[in-house]
């Protein structure tokens, strides 16, 4: 007797193929048949009926971990289909982390009034399994984090705390982290060097680990970037990931840079490299409100910089001083730049950098400031949110046969300190926004072409066995969803909402959403790396 039998969907498969009638049976956590079954017998039955049934979707870059702590059911996110998070990206993960990490804060990974054990990565892991989540969770260890833990600042890096480096990541290793990320436009990595890197790296190559890489440069210098990131594939023998290659709008690259990052990525393929690439659903982003600042004012540690902030002559050369990362803002496009959450000013979160000049009647650089030197220790923490792309940047992009379609987000939810803080559209609707713009409405990709890349995709890619695809024998990671009905509710307005049109989610056979409503379950594993 079977367990769940999901009958008459249209199964969209994972692996690219056009769509076809059929049911899909499932006895404790793996899948046992998809086809025709008109004498299946279950336990319980799911009327799929003009619905669409498709494996779990995979979000292969996502910061949930700085949340997961806090929001163990992953409810903005399981409620979108995803039930699978590759997290500790872009050099920021949760753990490794000291006693400290509460009081500093840790780039994306960590939120006024959200605790979270600070311990070694395995450790971690460890709880958070005792605990139980709703969905699955593959793991990076974070370079930044890795540098925060040995003390490092700068470029300057002394032989015991390369050591200690090392030994952090190979730790991570032993533990099944999929391999080391790096932020590289974020303190404290941004100042390393290529050969630092390598070595880190190298370290998970040795472990038949990932590189994944938030690049140093997605503007003027991006081609460098590129040809960085594949030196350091190259000699760390890793397998590697570009996080989010995406152009800015009006930041200063040059004509076509976008398409020869591209091209130097595929031919590097060619070369037998196993690289690839992921984009995010929006034109809007967030970033690191702090990442503007000059290496100068970093050289301290974080609330040295914020102290500083409040010296007039400090924001003086500031304010000709702050040509990176989101360029835009020093070419004054501030229009472009919203406030996502911060404790200190709760009146101006969501608003845009004109009106909170507007409210508080100084100009936007000094808003700007005042809100990152009330930060303190936790300048790092601050998130924004900002219009960074074209339309017609993303589509390319999304639609290009080297893109995942990743959410670069949290899960979060409705209530406690996570909603005032994570209150932007993207944690809400991300994924199904790929299904709901690119493929409904624009049209850029098809539904079986664009499921295949937030499922089969990624899992092939991250070696995620036996998950992304409907098939006899695969893991139970299931959804069913109304694709008419598909909406993404949450605004930049009314953030605060959950997606519709996610009917049913099983989560290695266990059901985690039935019939639109979260059930409480916490069937999620921590995804080792084998």
């Amino acid at each position: 007797m079977l367990d769940t039998l999901i009958r008459n969907g249209s199964v969209v498969d994972g692996t690219g193929m056009p769509a076809f009638p059929a049911d899909v049976a499932i006895r404790g956590d793996r899948i046992v048949d998809v086809g025709r079954l008109p004498n299946a017998v279950a336990a319980r039955v799911i009327d799929a009926a003009g619905k669409i049934v498709c494996p779990g979707f995979i979000d292969a870059h996502s910061h949930t971990d700085a949340t997961i702590w806090a929001n163990p059911t992953a409810e903005s996110t399981i409620r979108q289909g995803i039930t699978t998070e590759i997290v500790g990206n872009c050099g920021s993960s949760v753990a490794p982390a000291p006693a400290t990490a509460q009081a500093e804060g840790s780039g994306f990974g960590r939120f006024a009034g959200v605790e979270v054990p600070a311990c070694g990565f395995g450790e971690f892991l460890d709880r958070l399994a005792a605990r139980g989540t709703s969905n699955n969770l593959a793991w990076f260890v974070g370079h930044n984090s890795v540098r925060a833990m040995a003390g490092v600042i700068g470029s300057e890096v002394s032989e015991d705390q390369s050591r200690v480096m090392e030994r952090a990541v190979h730790e991570a290793m032993e533990a099944g982290s999929l391999g080391l990320s790096t932020g590289l436009e974020f303190e404290p990595g941004r100042s390393a060097t290529t050969d630092e890197i390598v070595r880190l790296a190298a370290v998970a190559g040795r472990h038949g680990g990932y590189y994944a890489s938030h690049i140093r440069n997605r503007d003027a210098r991006v081609q460098e970037a590129i040809d960085e990131f594949l030196t350091i594939v190259r000699a760390s023998g890793t397998r590697g990931e570009v996080s989010h290659l995406n152009i800015r709008h009006n930041t200063g690259a040059p004509e076509g840079a976008w398409h020869r990052a591209v091209e130097t990525i595929e031919q590097a393929r060619r070369g037998g490299l196993d690289v690839l690439t992921d984009m995010t659903p929006l034109t809007f982003g967030i970033g690191q409100m702090a990442a503007i600042l000059p290496p100068w004012i970093r050289t301290d540690g974080p609330a040295r910089a914020a102290a500083l902030l409040r010296d007039p002559a400090v924001r003086t050369r500031l304010r000709t001083d702050c040509d990176r990362y989101w360029r835009f803002i020093h070419r004054g496009e501030w229009r472009r730049v919203r406030m996502q959450s911060n404790p200190a000013f709760p009146e101006v979160n969501g608003l845009t950098f004109p009106e909170i000049a507007l409210l508080w009647k100084q100009d936007p650089w000094d808003c700007y400031f005042d809100i990152l030197a009330a930060a303190g220790p936790r300048l790092d923490s601050i998130v924004l949110v900002a219009e960074l792309f074209t339309e017609s940047h993303v589509r390319e992009a999304v639609s290009h046969p080297l893109f995942m379609l990743v959410v670069d987000g949290y899960s979060t939810r409705l209530d406690g300190p996570l909603a005032e803080q994570t209150r932007y559209p993207l944690h809400f609707m991300g994924m199904v926004h790929f299904l709901t713009h690119h493929v409904r409405a624009s049209r850029a990709l098809s539904m079986e072409e664009a499921v295949r890349k937030m499922t089969g995709m990624p899992a092939g890619h991250f070696g995620l066995r036996d998950r992304g695809v409907l098939r006899a024998g695969a893991l139970a990671d299931v959804v069913v969803f109304d694709y008419d009905g598909l909406e993404e509710v949450s605004t930049v307005e009314q953030p605060l909402a959950y997606a519709r049109g996610v009917e049913h989610v099983l989560v290695n056979g266990v059901p985690v959403v039935d019939a639109g409503r979260h059930t409480g379950a916490r069937p999620g594993r921590n995804l080792l790396r084998a």
